[in-house]
C-alpha cells in the first residue's frame, strides 16, 4: 500500500503536565493559524457543568447536548485547580473518561463548524485518544520535572513542595504521561522554542505541497511560499540561466584530451539508467573515459557486476575502487552514531530526536565538516567519502574531469554583487592549493536532459530495466545503507527521506511530479538493521 503523506486535521489539542506551557503554545498557535478558535476546556465544559451539578442528566449523550446548548454563556469566574480536578473526576465516573473530548467535538460540530479548533486546559489519556481518533492533531508538551515545578510554583504562587505534589496528583488522576504514546507530536518545551513548535504544527495541519515539485510543508525544513512554490523551486524559476550552462559546456569540452595518460575523464557508473546513458554520451563526445564504481562496502554486489558489463558493452575500461580508505575518524564516529540512533526503540522522544537531527544534518552538508553527528539522510554522510574519493582518484590518474549521471545541479551559489542564485552543472574541487583542480560534472543537467532523452539512449543500447526494479527509484534501490534506514526514517519523520533529492529532479524537469510520487510510494524492505549493514561493510 502506498505511503500516505497527506493529513488533514479538524483542530489541534494541546496536552501536558502542569507548567509545560500548554496555554502559551495554544495562544501562539491561535495567532498563527487562520480561522482558529481558542477553547479552554475548563471554561467551556467544567465551569458550566459545575453550575448545573445538581441538575446534570443521567445519560452522557444528554449531558453533551446540554453543554453544547449553553455554549457561549458565562458561568462565573475561574475555578480553583483542586475543585476543577475533583469535578473532572466526578464527570469521568458519572459518564466516561472521554466525556470532555466528546463534549468539545460536539460543540465544534454544532457551534464552530467553520473554525479550526485549538484546545488547551484539557487532561486525560482517554480524551487524547478520542480526539486523535476523531481527526484532531494531538500535541504533548513535557519538560524536566524541575522546570515544570518551578513554572507551576511561580504561576500559582505555590511552594516548590506544593507544586511537586500538584504534579504528582494530576499524573495519578489523568495519566498524562501516557498521552505521549498516542500524540502526533511531542515537544520538550525546555529545549524547543515556541517558533519551532509552531512551525512543525503548521507544517502538519496546512500540509501544502509545492505546485512544481514534491516538497511539502510536512517536511518542516521546506517552506511553501505565497507563490505556491517551495524555496528551491522559487529560486530555480527566478534564477536559472542557460547561459551559465553554455559556459560550462565549453569548459567541459576544453577538458577533452587533457589527460596526461590514457584517460581524459572518469565516468561513475552503476549500470543503472542514468550512468549507462552518461557513459554512452561521454564516449560519443570524443572523450577517452575510464568507467569506475566506488565500493563503500554497503552497495549491493550486483551493482559492480552490472557496471562492468555495461562498460564492456560500450568498449570502455572499467575499475572498481574501494573508497573506505577515504573515511576519516570523524566519519567513522558519525557512522557509529547513526547506527546507534537507528537502533533505538520507537517512541515520541525518538521521533523528536529524528526530526532534530534531520534539521541539524542540513547544517553539516560540507565534506570539510569535522563534526560527528548521526545523519538521518544516509546520503549526506556517504557524500563525505564519495566526493573526497572523486578528487583523490582523479588526481592519482592525472584526470581533471569526473563525470556522473546526476540529473540535478552540482552547485548552488549566490553572486555577491547581484545577489542572484547561480545553478551550476560543474563543481570545481581544489582542496589543496598546490594540487590541480578536479571538475565534477553532472552531465544530464549540463545538457538539460529529460527522462525521455535517457530512454531513447537506453533503447538504442538495448538496456533493460532490471527485474524487480522500476525506471525511477529512491536511493535505497542501489544502497543497502539507505535501504536499512528508509522505512524507519519515513515513519518517524512523517515523509520519505529521499523526497528532497527526487524533488530536485522534478524541479529541473528531468522527471514529472507523478513519477517522483510513485518512486517515493514504493516500499523497500530490509532484513538488516543499519548497524548490521555498516558492520558487514566494515565501516564501523
Amino acid at each position: 500500500m502506498p505511503y500516505k503523506q497527506n493529513q488533514n486535521y479538524k483542530g489541534v489539542v494541546v496536552f501536558g503536565a502542569p507548567g509545560t506551557g500548554k496555554t502559551t503554545i495554544a495562544k501562539v498557535l491561535l495567532a498563527e493559524i487562520k480561522n482558529g478558535k481558542y477553547v479552554e476546556a475548563s471554561d467551556v465544559v467544567i465551569n458550566p457543568a459545575m453550575f448545573f451539578k445538581s441538575k446534570l442528566p443521567l445519560k452522557e449523550v444528554e449531558f453533551i447536548a446540554l453543554i453544547t446548548r449553553i455554549y457561549g454563556k458565562s458561568f462565573g469566574g475561574k475555578i480553583p485547580r483542586e475543585d476543577a480536578r475533583n469535578f473532572f473526576t466526578y464527570l469521568k465516573n458519572k459518564y466516561s473518561s472521554a466525556v470532555i473530548a466528546k463534549a468539545l467535538t460536539r460543540i465544534h460540530n454544532k457551534k464552530l463548524r467553520n473554525k479550526f479548533l485549538i484546545v488547551a486546559g484539557i487532561r486525560g489519556y482517554k480524551n487524547s485518544v478520542y480526539f486523535k481518533n476523531n481527526g484532531y492533531l494531538v500535541i504533548y508538551l513535557k519538560t524536566p520535572d524541575g522546570h515544570s515545578t518551578n513554572r507551576l510554583a511561580k504561576r500559582e504562587s505555590f511552594s516548590k513542595k506544593s507544586a511537586e505534589r500538584e504534579r504528582d496528583i494530576e499524573e495519578r488522576i489523568f495519566s498524562t504521561n501516557k498521552v505521549e504514546k498516542v500524540a502526533h507530536l511531542s515537544f520538550d518545551t525546555a529545549g524547543v522554542s515556541k517558533r519551532e513548535i509552531v512551525s512543525q504544527v503548521k507544517a502538519l495541519i496546512h500540509n501544502r505541497e509545492c505546485k512544481r515539485c514534491v516538497n511539502s510543508s510536512v517536511n518542516f525544513s521546506s517552506n511553501i511560499n505565497k507563490s505556491g512554490l517551495c524555496d528551491t523551486c522559487e529560486k530555480y524559476e527566478a534564477n536559472f540561466s542557460k547561459k551559465q550552462l553554455e559556459k560550462e559546456r565549453k569548459l567541459l569540452l576544453s577538458l577533452k584530451g587533457t589527460g596526461k595518460n590514457k584517460y581524459d575523464a572518469m565516468v561513475g557508473i552503476s549500470g543503472g539508467k542514468d550512468s549507462t546513458a552518461t557513459l554512452y554520451e561521454v564516449k560519443r563526445m570524443g572523450f577517452t573515459p575510464l568507467a569506475f564504481s566506488l565500493n563503500t562496502g554497503y552497495y549491493p554486489k550486483h551493482i559492480f557486476k552490472r557496471a562492468r558489463a555495461v562498460a564492456k558493452e560500450l568498449g570502455v575500461d572499467y575499475v572498481e575502487i574501494d573508497v573506505r580508505k577515504y573515511i576519516r575518524p570523524v566519519d567513522r564516529l558519525s557512522f557509529k552514531k547513526t547506527a546507534e540512533l537507528y537502533g533505538k526503540k520507537d517512541s515520541q522522544e525518538l521521533r523528536e530526536e529524528f526530526r532534530r537531527w534531520y534539521t541539524e544534518g542540513r547544517r553539516h552538508y560540507s565534506i570539510k565538516c569535522e563534526h560527528t553527528i548521526p545523519f538521518i539522510r544516509t546520503c549526506q554522510l556517504c557524500r563525505r567519502i564519495i566526493v573526497r574519493a572523486y578528487f583523490g582518484e582523479a588526481l592519482k590518474r592525472d584526470i581533471s574531469a569526473v563525470i556522473i549521471g546526476i540529473n540535478e545541479w552540482a552547485g548552488l551559489s549566490q553572486d555577491a554583487e547581484s545577489k542572484k542564485f547561480v545553478f551550476s552543472a560543474i563543481r570545481k574541487l581544489q582542496p589543496l592549493k598546490n594540487k590541480p583542480s578536479v571538475h565534477v560534472v553532472h552531465l544530464p543537467f549540463l545538457f538539460q536532459r529529460k527522462i525521455k532523452d535517457t530512454n531513447k539512449i537506453l533503447k538504442r543500447l538495448g538496456w533493460k530495466i532490471p527485474k524487480g526494479e522500476a525506471l525511477i527509484e529512491s536511493n535505497s534501490n542501489s544502497c543497502l545503507f539507505a535501504r536499512a534506514a528508509e522505512n524507519r526514517a519515513r515513519r518517524l519523520l512523517g515523509f520519505h527521506p529521499d523526497t528532497t533529492r527526487l524533488a530536485r529532479e522534478v524541479t529541473v524537469g528531468f522527471i514529472s511530479k507523478e513519477q517522483a510520487r510513485k518512486a517515493l510510494a514504493k516500499i523497500h524492505n530490509s532484513k538488516d538493521s543499519v548497524r548490521a549493514v555498516l558492520e558487514r561493510a566494515k565501516v564501523i
